[in-house]
């Protein structure tokens, strides 16, 4: 039976240790540092969101012999241009699909940071120098480390990575961001670990350890179906603000999916976000990755990133003509949480009027306008955008369940495939978080009371 302990930052090793860097106590800003083998290992180089956002580089990163990056999303890439500009020139690795989301995500990012362009070109040059892609389950070596690593699937997002590092003396796999059991299009989170040897340590994200989710995929089908459907009957839009890796690509296979079941009649999907359209199209080139489900249905001609009502908005001007169009669409655009990108405009214009519906797919951060327009339609009041001062009068709805995270009988049931598990460090949780999951690790008996 292992240890388990939560928001602890260090975890001794027979040849060095594990340092969380960041992510010891809340989600975001995932940085780890594994010192095994002779080699300085740096586990995902995030940044932090919501909470000081310019916390500096640490100089722990700055020393590390090679970067492993789990998945492309900000909280785990985020810092990776400071990292390089500050003189860092040593081997990324990654899975081939993380590198080209990354790619995405941080070009966007520095353009949203108004960073020119000569620099932005430059930094991802560099990046695409030192990086060195592997594929799933296929250990690698890194230049003076005695030992390996290895790439294992987290179904979380296209190219997701939990990371198995073994050397003669330790066994460390890191757990990254897990996706949850049978969600669309990705395969599930790998469930097959050897069992010739003890696992000395797994660190193990716990974003949702306090809660089960409790909507299924059916819940979702039936939501999304009955706004959809009296959208169309009012000839109405419906707009969506977008995350663009990962919600955006699952939201459309819905939409496929009920359209495919005659649940929903082909309306009109606009999907006006630039990055979610790059990241789709990345999607789409790396079905390989695609779960048994998905790619059967494009076997038998339904794809369900490239369906007949779906079209791409790729202009600024197209995005006007969008908003200017009447009858009922569906408008997926940018950003998730309303803090820029196109959704802007279409609220502009879809706010105040009581026909409109604002479909959120994902948790609004306090702070955020997209949380501020959940408050407002709750207690009435304006919401200042765009230099406008607007009222809330559209039908604000929220579609629950679409996580990409596992929740707690989830993360056991990941745990419990790995053999021989000495010790569990928590970590990519809130202190709250972290605390329900050890005591309910502990009511199962999984870990000792």
């Amino acid at each position: 039976m292992p240890e388990m302990v939560a928001c602890t930052a260090v975890h001794p090793l027979k040849d060095g240790e594990v340092r969380l860097l960041g992510a010891v106590d809340v989600v975001t800003g995932s940085m780890s540092r594994v010192d095994v083998g002779g080699t300085k290992l740096l586990v995902d180089c995030g940044v932090t969101q919501g909470r000081d956002p310019r916390r500096k580089m640490p100089e722990e990163a700055k020393e590390a012999d090679a970067l492993v990056v789990t998945h492309g999303h900000l909280d785990h890439i985020g810092g990776l241009p400071e990292l390089l500009d500050s003189g860092w020139d040593r081997p990324i690795f990654c899975t081939r699909a993380t590198y080209e989301i990354c790619r995405i995500s941080l070009e966007d990012s520095l353009h949203m940071a108004r960073v020119p362009d000569r620099e932005i070109t430059s930094f991802l040059k560099q990046l695409e120098r030192q990086t060195r892609t592997l594929a799933y389950d296929v250990a690698a070596t890194v230049h003076g480390m005695n030992g390996t690593i290895t790439f294992r699937d987290a179904g979380h997002i296209l190219g997701s990575a939990s990371v198995e590092i073994v050397t003669d003396k330790s066994r460390v796999i890191m757990s990254g961001d897990l996706g949850r059991p049978n969600s669309p299009i990705l395969r599930d989170a790998n469930s097959t670990w050897k069992d010739d040897r003890d696992v000395d340590l797994v660190v193990m994200e716990t974003t949702y350890g306090a809660r089960s989710h409790e909507h299924t995929h059916d819940d979702i089908e039936r939501t999304l179906e009955r706004i959809v459907n009296d959208a169309w009957k009012r000839r109405a839009k419906v707009l969506i603000p977008a995350f663009a890796i990962g919600r955006t690509q699952v939201l459309l296979w819905f939409l496929s999916d009920l359209v495919e079941k005659k649940r929903i009649p082909e309306v009109p999907v606009a999907l006006d976000t630039p990055m979610g359209l790059l990241v789709t199209e990345t999607y789409k080139r790396a079905r390989r990755l695609f779960d048994r489900e998905t790619l059967d249905r494009i076997q038998h001609g339904d794809d369900p990133l490239d369906f007949d009502s779906l079209f791409a908005v790729r202009r600024g001007k197209d995005s006007f003509r969008v908003r200017n169009t009447e009858g009922a669409m569906i408008v997926i655009a940018g950003s998730g949480m309303c803090t820029g990108g196109r959704i802007i405009g279409h609220l502009v214009d879809g706010l105040p009027d009581p026909e409109t519906t604002v479909l959120f797919v994902g948790h609004q951060s306090v702070g955020t306008t997209g949380r501020r327009i959940q408050e407002v339609a709750e207690s009435g009041g304006t919401i200042r955008l765009d230099g406008e001062e607007l009222p809330v009068r559209a039908r604000i709805e929220t579609l629950r369940g679409l996580s990409a995270h596992m929740d707690r009988a989830e993360l056991l049931g990941w745990l419990g495939n790995i053999p021989r598990v000495k010790r569990v460090g928590l970590n990519h949780g809130e202190v709250k978080a972290q605390g329900a999951f050890l005591d309910y690790a502990k009511e199962r008996g999984v870990v000792p009371r």
